[in-house]
């Protein structure tokens, strides 16, 4: 639990467990699901957000748009949720967004998104993409928002589309991480974002597909998280964003 991705596995394992339990009511499953937010809930600043380590007071946006994600469908699915944890995942998306540009930041308003230490972040340029932005504006869908009150939901979708996936292996653009979200976001969107959106997913993601092999049916871990999360991370992050 000292390593900073114990808590991204934890959100995304709680999401996937209450996900099992709500679309197939098996009942044997409602206490893990339930446990898996509670952990949520516990580890969740006292009065803010997540980030890596519980009630340490520091809080980012990344890790905040899983937890998001696990209490909306935990919500969906009539298990025990504390919802002001929702209204202050709300207030920490409006802290970090600057007004005027609509860009959401990691840890500070209008930032870019975070990158190891290191040569990382020359592999990989934060300007590339707009993966806060994309977190951001799809969890204001989910806790209630819409384009025709909030505004800055429309401002958000057109600074996204400026930014559309492109495989390129050689200038760092590969970032499954952000297409996903990015990709979910604007399907909520509608609309001329959402179709000019679509029109670059099938030369950036179905066609990269690897088609040989053992390797058939997957993707290569060639992208921003590639080397943690390795082909099965890859593979099943881009598997959600065609969905």
């Amino acid at each position: 639990r000292t390593d900073g991705h114990f808590v991204y596995n934890h959100a995304i394992a709680a999401l996937a467990m209450v996900e099992a339990y709500g679309l197939s009511d098996y009942r044997l499953l409602k206490r893990y699901a339930q446990g898996g937010i509670n952990y949520l809930e516990w580890h969740r600043n006292p009065y803010m957000v997540w980030r890596y380590q519980p009630r340490d007071n520091d809080n980012d946006t990344s890790v905040t748009g899983w937890a998001v994600m696990a209490y909306k469908s935990a919500q969906d699915f009539k298990l025990d949720v504390n919802k002001s944890a929702l209204d202050l995942a709300q207030t920490w998306f409006d802290q970090m967004t600057d007004p005027v540009s609509g860009r959401t930041g990691y840890i500070e308003r209008g930032g870019l998104s975070s990158r190891r230490a290191g040569d990382h972040s020359v592999h990989f340029p934060r300007e590339k993409g707009e993966c806060m932005t994309a977190v951001s504006l799809l969890c204001r869908f989910f806790l209630g928002n819409t384009p025709d009150e909030d505004k800055l939901m429309g401002t958000q979708a057109d600074l996204i589309l400026k930014k559309p996936p492109v495989w390129n292996e050689k200038d760092g653009s590969v970032d499954q991480y952000y297409w996903y979200y990015a990709t979910y976001a604007l399907y909520q969107f509608g609309g001329r974002q959402w179709k000019d959106w679509e029109k670059a997913l099938t030369p950036a993601v179905v066609k990269p597909q690897r088609q040989d092999g053992n390797y058939k049916g997957s993707w290569d871990s060639i992208g921003v998280w590639g080397e943690d999360g390795g082909r099965v991370y890859s593979t099943a992050v881009l598997c959600l964003t065609l969905e």
